[in-house]
């Protein structure tokens, strides 16, 4: 038992001297366009400065005026707001394919 309790103690006090490994201690990459923006990943500021940036949102809605930056938000929106249009939609083109 005092073998084991060593070893557990020697593990115990090798881990208090590491500090604890939060996400606010990873450096961060600012934006080198200077808009104030950071990321933890070299490829989310990449998506940051090709499509967000000081560019104008490539994706936009057929069913209303919104604009997106990333097509993934674009889909998350139909989805929300647009869902009966794009049932409809779902709807007759099964009708179509019975045919």
């Amino acid at each position: 038992d005092e073998v084991f309790m060593s070893a557990q103690e020697a593990v115990g006090a090798h881990r208090d001297t590491q500090g604890s490994c939060q996400k606010s201690d990873f450096l961060k990459l600012p934006c080198p366009n200077n808009c104030g923006r950071s990321y933890n990943h070299r490829g989310t500021l990449r998506r940051h400065l090709k499509y967000e940036c000081g560019v104008p949102p490539q994706f936009k809605c057929e069913y209303c005026p919104r604009t997106f930056a990333q097509k993934v938000n674009l889909n998350k929106h139909q989805m929300a707001v647009h869902k009966n249009i794009l049932d409809a939609m779902s709807m007759c083109f099964v009708e179509l394919c019975e045919k």
